[in-house]
């Protein structure tokens, strides 16, 4: 006898599969305090689960190759990992890739290599994470020699960390996050032998990238990061390029890269819409979310 389907179970199946091919989420946490404790590591997991989550960008401190709070991101790593959340360790500083500052980036990275190497296989980290934004630093702001030589010093500390993982720890990814605007045609340098944009040299030597990708629109967020997918596209990049959103409150003449003060629907309609755009798309590696304290403020979960 040949059973029928009733046809809202087939739309439900066709349905869930659909939204089971949409690109993840992810979120940047910065504060030491969203892990410091098991009520605050609980409240954000909760917060993940509850948003649909499924990674964390958390800010790692280390001072003297010594990680703050060691135990406690312990601690997150391993209940994230049980709620099928993966943990990055974020670095962010402006400075961080400028010459003077290689050898303490690249130290950081050997410690980070090494605590990995003491957490248990079912829940260690994915990988690293680093937000370093040059353009914010006088060497940069000082003229356009200026500011290509410490492009150059960027793509030196890359390689040099892309090398290291590559050696001591192929199993952990890296990856940046970058604005939009460094796929623009000034920003074209010289590398190694190869002449590219700023962003296509990063994107040869990362795992994925985050672009700060901040508007309002999804189209406009589409629009912002169109270079770099057609350049990851072109070279095989997959689950590489992650478009971002942000929630943070933003006041005056900025105030149109954030979601802070527009009402919430008007945020989940564009995720929305950019998910169902990137549905079965193998480049898009998950959409960002700016940040875990803004993020859970603004969509009342405090």
């Amino acid at each position: 006898m040949i059973k029928t389907i009733p046809i809202f179970f087939s739309l439900l199946v066709i349905v869930c599969t659909v939204s089971a091919s949409e690109p993840p989420l992810g979120m940047w946490a910065w504060k030491q305090t969203h892990f410091d404790t098991a009520k605050a590591r609980s409240e954000m997991l909760d917060f993940c689960e509850q948003e649909g989550i499924s990674h964390i960008d958390q800010h790692v401190v280390i001072n003297n190759n010594i990680i703050t709070n060691v135990d406690a991101l312990k601690c997150l790593i391993a209940q994230a990992a049980q709620r099928g959340i993966t943990v990055n360790a974020l670095r962010g500083d402006k400075a961080m890739f400028l010459t003077d500052n290689h050898e303490s980036t690249l130290n950081a990275i050997e410690t980070l290599v090494a605590f990995n190497r003491t957490l248990p296989e079912e829940a260690k980290l994915l990988g690293i994470k680093f937000d370093v934004e040059p353009y914010l630093s006088a060497q940069w702001k000082a003229g356009v020699e200026q500011r290509d030589r410490v492009i150059l010093e960027y793509l030196n500390c890359l390689t040099r960390a892309r090398a290291y993982l590559n050696t001591h720890a192929p199993e952990l990814e890296l990856a940046v996050d970058v604005p939009f605007w460094w796929d623009n045609e000034e920003y074209v340098v010289q590398f190694e032998g190869s002449t590219e944009r700023f962003v296509h040299h990063i994107q040869n030597r990362v795992d994925w990238i985050g672009i700060m990708s901040y508007r309002r629109e999804a189209n406009k967020i589409i629009r912002l990061v169109e270079d770099e997918f057609l350049y990851a596209s072109k070279h095989g990049q997959a689950r590489s390029v992650a478009p971002s959103m942000e929630t943070t409150n933003i006041k005056g003449k900025e105030a149109h890269i954030s979601f802070g003060g527009v009402p919430t629907e008007q945020f989940r309609v564009a995720l929305a819409s950019l998910r169902s755009t990137y549905a079965d798309n193998s480049i898009i590696r998950c959409v960002m979310l700016h940040h875990y304290d803004s993020l859970r403020t603004y969509l009342n979960r405090d």
